[in-house]
């Protein structure tokens, strides 16, 4: 990979843009061009794409839900939800800048005769759009991302947000479903995600289709189970497609950023003691997966509030110097299948889909199967939940354990309220943070940043009850 390469280009992307004005015509240099190529802008995009996933989101996110805990610093405030509208703006400008800005160019850019980068960069798109309105609710959409021709972009509703996001994954679809031969050029190894493969790219949209559906189970109960459900029909009847991974390496700059956090900021975060307590009492097979060894030898998490540093960091599987980090998952759309069809109704399939959830995200760990097997019966018995609700419970509980470092397990907690978590006792508020607030530049300078959000805990239209 070229990773190295890729963060100059975003860096020198995100200031193109700033310096214009500075440059006259007669200093372009006919040997540099001034129009990125698609072979330039897909990873770009992608390594974006990383960032707003796996990086202080994810790191942020898995506090919140309590995966993590932050012990000393830095890490110690955002765990005592002390998070400010400076504190975010890194994120949303990652978004925006680096994000919005270059998916557009390459849609642009890729036109109608070059449909397969078209389509991805239109999934990448929507997984940005995803991220911006779960964590900051209605945000700039349909003027966003044109650079200079717009600073000031009003803010988009985010029911229409939402709705523009199964748009985008629809028209990708589309897009990555023409034959090879409708392309003037083809993706290979530009393509950082799947090499230049259209079926994962396929996959993974029919499954964030699914995702963005089941996310209004508290505005739309009955129409999100029924639209989640026929979204993971296709993804499984699509026959091609891996996981979509965020991909690391060895190199300075291409390193797994768990790992590299952990590396430069040494003790400031560790595993929570909530989810290893959870673990032990499970005899679950994923803690020392998820975990590495405490001070002592053993695994252990640091309890709410906590300022010790000497109990686990997060194990090699998701916190080596190259692991690889799940974005989209074929065992997250299963359980996306199992809460659907509960809701629906039908109770059968949501039992069959949960088992196999299970299954899935064990068997991706390297679980052994007759070890999966045995935990079912033991501690994932959902045939002997009595009620809706304890299945439901069960559901979203074992989906809390297995979505571990993806921002989505906060989405879901707020969305059920599942696992319940009590908040941190040294916490700057009484409650689990909610939202972000509105980014400093953003309620500075855009007039049309609106509504402006300080307070944390405020809802999200679809996390109203």
């Amino acid at each position: 990979m070229k990773k190295k390469i890729i963060f100059l280009s975003i860096l020198s992307l995100g200031l193109a843009t700033a310096c214009k004005d500075f440059v006259s015509k007669d200093d372009v240099s006919p040997n540099e061009p001034t129009v990125a190529s698609l072979g330039t802008l897909l990873p770009v995009v992608e390594v974006a794409l990383f960032a707003t996933h796996t990086g202080s989101i994810s790191r942020n996110t898995s506090m919140f839900v309590q995966h993590t805990a932050g012990v000393s610093n830095q890490s110690y405030d955002y765990n005592r939800y002390v998070i400010t509208e400076t504190d975010v703006s890194n994120d949303w400008q990652t978004l925006y800048n680096s994000g919005f800005l270059n998916c557009n160019e390459l849609i642009n850019l890729a036109g109608t005769k070059n449909p397969y980068y078209a389509g991805m960069a239109k999934v990448s798109k929507a997984m940005m759009l995803g991220i911006a309105t779960d964590f900051w609710g209605d945000v700039p959409n349909t003027e966003a991302g044109k650079g200079a021709a717009n600073l000031e972009p009003h803010y988009d509703k985010q029911e229409d947000v939402i709705k523009a996001i199964q748009a985008l994954l629809s028209d990708a679809i589309v897009d990555l479903k023409r034959p090879a031969e409708d392309n003037s050029n083809l993706p290979s190894n530009d393509d950082y995600m799947f090499g230049g493969d259209p079926s994962g790219w396929i996959k993974s949209a029919f499954i964030l289709k699914a995702r963005y559906a089941n996310r209004l189970s508290k505005q739309d109960p009955a129409g999100s189970a029924t639209l989640a459900l026929q979204f993971v029909d296709s993804a499984k009847a699509w026959s091609g497609g891996a996981d979509m991974y965020g991909k690391f390496s060895t190199a300075a700059n291409e390193l797994n950023p768990w790992y590299s956090f952990n590396d430069q900021r040494t003790d400031y975060m560790k595993m929570s003691a909530t989810l290893i307590d959870t673990l032990k009492g499970l005899s679950d097979p994923r803690l020392n997966i998820y975990a590495g060894e405490d001070a002592d030898g053993g695994r252990s998490g640091a309890p709410n509030g906590s300022t010790e540093t000497t109990f686990s960091y997060l194990g090699d599987a998701f916190a080596g110097v190259d692991a690889p980090l799940p974005m989209v998952t074929y065992y997250e759309a299963i359980f996306i299948e199992a809460e659907a069809a509960l809701r629906a109704g039908n109770e059968g399939r949501a039992i069959t889909a949960f088992k196999d959830a299970v299954t899935q995200n064990m068997t991706k760990l390297g679980v052994a199967s007759s070890t999966i097997d045995s935990y079912l019966t033991d501690h994932a018995n959902i045939d002997l939940a009595v009620s809706a609700s304890d299945k439901q419970t069960l559901i979203m509980f074992q989906k809390w354990i297995a979505m571990f470092t993806h921002p989505e397990v906060w989405a879901d907690w707020r969305r059920t309220n599942i696992p319940t978590l009590a908040p941190n006792p040294e916490g700057a508020i009484n409650q689990i943070p909610r939202r972000y607030p509105t980014e400093q530049r953003e309620r500075n300078n855009n007039p049309n940043a609106n509504p402006i959000v300080s307070d944390l805990v405020t809802r999200v239209w679809w996390d109203v009850p």
